[in-house]
């Protein structure tokens, strides 16, 4: 897991503490680690080593994909978590301090991050006494348990530090970054309980055997951080292109994609629904490539007709969009973000609950921008202006629930305007921000 360094007061009582838990403990464990597990020890710190060396960075976004929980939980089982808790330093220094050259700090968190991990399931693990003998398949439930332990210390433990650093909730930093891996640590705990049981039976030699699927693993996986950069490259040409048709409301998608971010994060919404809502949010105005100009740039009050005209562009973004099978979830963000909870609002005339939550905050966060930016036939919007009209259309033309969490944002000072924005460039660099495997 990847964590985030930064200069808080709690970040720095959390950091202290943590750190010194950690090293406390693992003086523990190599004062009472028991002998004789020299060579096994060396065998699975090279293979940790191995596992880690093949790690996938996501691209300019920060975050890293280790492969060595399954071994972390094979050699608690085989040795114990004083023997694995060791290991786990050992081979978190060489290939962190020596192989990546990380920054000091975040090496003397990482240590002590997977030592606690280590140490703290392999106490689980062995909390089950008899249950726990490699010889009797139900060493597996004290395996599960191990693997749960594992799993939520090390995730809670690096939400706190990305809560403290960016003054959010934990729970919210947790659903959006970690729950997602949950299915790959039970997808783990069988391959972890495979090595310890071929150790066990046949010998060190068959660690060799998992050296190669390690790298196979790595492989499969740039393939699918390959497609999607593909995806974001193409979302990014997209946005481009309606930046392109209209030049008056230059910067406005990718305005919208961070305002509606902001809100979504505040109301806890998972990773995969803040990447659906963000992909929505900048290609939320693609239907209006297919209305002409001059009704797009009119000055003046428009016609029915041209009325008509514009209020299709939800229907034809959508359309466009389903085309392309990664961008399906947006599709029905897409085609409602101008629909309002009294019915009002178009294509359908939708109103309250048959509106996607993810087109309420697109609608709210789209009109805040549309005001507070200049168009053909207007300057921009007194804040306070714009603030008024946000009150005085709650529950009508903007989702009630939205609004007031927007502007309680906007008050306690969290929810800044955006000036300017280079469009290619940082939308290619947050779609990755919150991409997951």
């Amino acid at each position: 897991m990847e964590e985030r360094i930064a200069s808080t007061r709690g970040f720095k009582v959390y950091y202290g503490i943590y750190v010194l838990a950690g090293f406390a403990l693992l003086a523990w464990f190599a004062r009472t680690m028991p002998g004789g597990h020299w060579r096994d020890l060396l065998l699975f710190f090279t293979l940790i080593v191995i596992a880690d060396s093949v790690q996938i960075s996501l691209p300019r976004g920060g975050a890293s994909i280790y492969a060595s929980s399954p071994i972390d939980l094979a050699g608690i089982v085989l040795f114990g978590p004083a023997v694995m808790a060791v290991c786990e330093a050992a081979a978190t220094l060489v290939t962190e301090g020596i192989f990546q050259r990380r920054p000091l700090i975040k090496v003397l968190f990482n240590v002590p991050l997977l030592v606690m991990t280590v140490g703290i399931s392999g106490i689980v693990y062995e909390s089950f006494g008899p249950l726990a003998d490699i010889g009797s398949p139900l060493f597996l439930v004290p395996l599960f348990a191990a693997g749960i332990t594992y799993y939520l210390f090390n995730t809670w433990s690096v939400s706190f530090v990305i809560a403290l650093d960016s003054s959010r909730n934990p729970l919210h930093v947790w659903r959006q970054n970690y729950m997602w891996n949950f299915f790959h640590i039970l997808a783990f705990l069988p391959v972890g309980a495979v090595i310890a049981l071929l150790y066990r039976n046949s010998g060190p030699w068959t660690i060799a055997l998992f050296i190669v699927p390690l790298f196979l693993a790595r492989y499969s996986f740039q393939l699918y951080l390959d497609m999607r950069e593909t995806h974001i490259n193409t979302v990014a040409a997209l946005t481009s292109a309606i930046d392109a048709s209209d030049p008056f409301t230059h910067g406005h998608s990718y305005r919208v994609s961070r305002y509606a971010l902001r809100v979504a994060r505040e109301m806890g919404l998972s990773s995969k629904q803040l990447e659906t809502l963000e992909y929505a949010a900048l290609l939320h105005d693609i239907g209006k490539i297919a209305i002409q100009n001059d009704v797009l740039l009119k000055v003046g009050p428009l016609t029915d007709e041209e009325w008509k005209a514009l209020r299709s562009h939800p229907d034809i973004g959508a359309d466009i969009v389903e085309q392309l099978k990664f961008l399906r979830e947006a599709v029905d963000v897409i085609r409602c973000h101008h629909e309002r909870p009294d019915g009002s609002g178009y294509p359908r005339g939708l109103r309250g609950e048959e509106i996607p939550v993810m087109a309420n905050i697109l609608n709210v966060v789209d009109a805040f921008d549309a005001m507070t930016s200049d168009r053909p036939y207007r300057k921009a919007l007194p804040i306070e202006r714009v603030l008024e009209e946000l009150e005085t259309y709650r529950g009508r033309q903007f989702h009630a629930e939205v609004t007031d969490l927007m502007l309680g944002m906007y008050r306690r000072g969290e929810f800044p305007i955006i000036v300017e924005a280079d469009a290619t460039t940082e939308i290619y660099d947050s779609l990755v921000e919150h991409i997951q495997i």
